[in-house]
């Protein structure tokens, strides 16, 4: 199960985000179901469409199945998926 301590260690695929800051403006309150995601971006599917979004200048608010929502910063989460996963972290 998706906890706020191993969210890295799991597929980001399928959880509902919301972008909360950005140094891009028109990036800031994009959200909806994650459908894709790349070494460098998260591809949203909302309510106008698909929305790509850089990780590197976002912060993100992710909704866990357990109702949670944690806070991450962008320039943690790049990196390619499969590397993530893979990845030790040390306590954020």
């Amino acid at each position: 199960m998706i906890t706020s301590k191993n969210i890295f260690h799991h597929e980001l695929i399928g959880l509902y985000s919301e972008v909360v800051k950005s140094s891009n403006n028109l990036l800031i309150g994009i959200n909806g179901k994650i459908i894709d995601e790349t070494k460098k971006t998260i591809t949203f599917e909302t309510d106008n469409g698909i929305k790509m979004v850089p990780k590197n200048v976002s912060i993100f608010h992710f909704l866990l199945p357990n109702e949670e929502w944690i806070e991450i910063d962008g320039k943690i989460l790049v990196n390619r998926p499969e590397d993530r996963i893979k990845k030790r972290y040390k306590k954020l």
